[in-house]
Order: structure tokens, then sequence, then C-alpha cells
């Protein structure tokens, strides 16, 4: 029965207001089955640290039975504690909270962006950006990867024990 139900994610886009639905086979499976194996070291209380393409990333995540948020860093040499964030992104099957909190967090022009069926994926591209543009290459495709997992009913109990 979740299979007919969960059969793709509207994803919104709020740097330029737009909406894309996407199902599983847009997924890239190596992408997919990487982050797998990362999304539970993200639940923990400082996250997780990422080298990737020559450069460091924190991932950190909120997640519970009716979805959560993934936030997306960039590591920073010098201070060596420092961190500029990238993304931010929610994800539910059953609630439009996180769909709210993220949209009224947002710096600057506020969109008007109605809300999607569910599930949904709302992704913000946060100011830190313009620490590591290239990434934007990647980071929807990230974002997606992280909701389809996080949102499949199948994987709920794995990533919760795991926690």
């Amino acid at each position: 029965m979740w299979d007919s139900i969960f059969s793709s994610i509207s994803h919104i886009t709020l740097n330029d207001g737009n909406t894309y639905v996407y199902t599983k086979k847009d997924i890239e499976t190596g992408m997919y089955n990487s982050i797998f194996q990362l999304f539970p070291k993200t639940m923990q209380s400082d996250g997780t640290k990422v080298d990737f393409a020559g450069k460091s990333y924190i991932i950190t995540t909120d997640y519970s039975n009716n979805g959560g948020v993934t936030k997306i860093y960039i590591k920073m040499e010098n201070p060596a504690w420092a961190k500029a964030q990238l993304m931010t992104c929610g994800y539910s099957h059953t609630s439009y909270k996180l769909f709210e909190d993220i949209i009224n967090g947002s710096l600057g022009e506020k969109h008007v962006v109605p809300k999607p069926p569910l599930p949904y994926l709302v992704s913000r591209v946060e100011p830190g950006i313009i620490m590591d543009r290239t990434c934007l290459d990647w980071l929807s495709p990230f974002a997606r990867c992280i909701a389809w997992m996080a949102l499949d009913p199948r994987n709920y109990h794995h990533f919760i024990t795991a926690k």
C-alpha cells in the first residue's frame, strides 16, 4: 500500500520558488547507497564530518517519525572551529510544520509558496554558499536522496535504532 502512496516527492526549492516532482528513478543509486550508510551518523549531537572533493562538510539531522531537517555546512580552515551553512532541507509525509518553519526562517525576500502535496522536500540555499559555489551541482540531488531515504517507512526503524 505504501508504495502506491509514496511514489513521488514534491521538491520545493526556495531559492527559485519552483516545485519539482521526483521519483526513486530520478535518484542516483550510488549517491543513495552512500548517504544511506552516512545518514544515522548525521543524527548524532554534532552531526558527522564528510570529506568530499577535497573539502570537508558537516551534516546534521533532526529526525522523527513524521520527517526531519538536515543541514549541510562547509568546514572552514581558519579558524578551525568555523563552518558556513550551505543548505537547510526539511521533509515530511504527515505535516506542514517543517515546511512553514523553513519558509519563515528564510533571510531576505520571502517567496509566496503554495503548500505542496505530501510527501514533500523543501530546500533553502543559505548565505554560506558563497564559500563553496561548486556544491550547487550536488546539493539538490543530495537533498533528494536524504528526503527519499528518510521518508521511506521501510527505513525508519533502521535509522531510529541506529540513532
